[in-house]
């Protein structure tokens, strides 16, 4: 298991921090890195982690499906044969027995055709609706 390294930062006129130098080292965060942060308020906590290097294609997709066992699955084998890195997933459901919502933060760097992607989830009988949107 992994040292607990701690430092102090200050939040500037913009709300910005720094990341001191030392921690960055140790992650290996270098410029351009995409970062995910989460933030919990009971524990008044935020955490920043390391996702994927600096040419990684990350995407959020959007998937609104039937509300039934194994959809999801099926979705997830599509993505998995298309070389899809899962990176955060969230599901729910939106209406009970009728429609779910898989939202997917993903990198898409080894897939060959994103839009060929999209379509094949499309031609799923109970698939709704796909958005995709690229994060910067």
């Amino acid at each position: 298991m992994g040292t607990d390294i701690y430092d102090f930062v200050v939040v500037d006129s913009k709300s910005r921090i720094t990341i001191p130098l030392r921690i960055r080292r140790l992650l290996g965060i270098r410029e351009g890195m995409k970062l995910m942060i989460t933030a919990n308020s009971s524990r008044k906590e935020i955490r920043i982690i390391p996702l994927v290097g600096v040419q990684a294609k990350v995407n959020k997709l959007r998937v609104l499906m039937a509300d039934r066992p194994g959809v999801l699955a099926r979705v997830a084998t599509i993505l998995a044969d298309n070389n899809v890195d899962l990176l955060l997933t969230e599901s729910r459901t939106v209406r009970r027995g009728e429609l779910a919502e898989w939202v997917i933060i993903a990198d898409l760097t080894n897939c060959k055709s994103i839009s060929e992607l999209v379509e094949e989830i499309k031609k799923l009988d109970f698939v709704k609706e796909v958005e995709i949107s690229e994060i910067d």
